[in-house]
């Protein structure tokens, strides 16, 4: 009697452990998502966006090696995208941006000076669940077309929001 309860005993403690383990390795093994959402900016004819996202390895030394994935959006007032980059990536230690001119942006803005009033969303893909999120700096700069000149930075001036596949990007 006492031999089949401490077997029985070691056949549930077994099962606990697989359960544990492949509980542990699903939380591993997926990507992760992550929705970075600005507050309201604008911009107007002759004006060109750069968005940048950084991933700085001294920031958090942790990170994994591998490069996160990220498609930047334009969002009207109204949250739909009437512009969006191809996908980036951005690998630890290194920033990238996209470009968004605002005479090549077909959306109307305000009567007389074309005016946009805008929030950005990037959508990032980490290939791992255990990336943190708070690793990202994303920034925006307005640059004047005819000189150059950087008008306005706003640097991590974002929400973070952890999503699904299913969720992130939506509005």
């Amino acid at each position: 009697m006492k031999h089949n309860v401490i077997r029985h005993i070691m056949i549930i403690l077994l099962i606990g452990l697989v359960a544990l383990v492949a509980v542990r390795a699903n939380a591993q093994g997926g990507p992760k998502y992550i929705e970075l959402l600005s507050y309201s900016w604008g911009f107007t004819r002759g004006e060109t966006a750069r968005i940048s996202v950084t991933l700085p390895r001294l920031a958090n030394p942790q990170l994994p090696e591998a490069p996160v994935s990220a498609r930047i959006q334009l969002l009207d007032m109204e949250g739909g995208v009437i512009a969006q980059s191809d996908e980036i990536r951005v690998a630890p230690g290194q920033t990238r941006f996209w470009d968004a001119t605002r005479n090549l942006i077909p959306a109307a803005g305000e009567p007389g000076t074309g005016r946009l009033q805008l929030r950005t969303r990037i959508v990032v893909t980490a290939s791992t669940t255990d990336f943190d999120a708070e690793s990202l700096l994303p920034t925006i700069e307005i640059i004047d077309g005819i000189t150059g000149r950087t008008l306005h930075n706003a640097g991590k001036r974002f929400l973070i929001f952890v999503c699904d596949v299913n969720t992130c990007g939506s509005k």
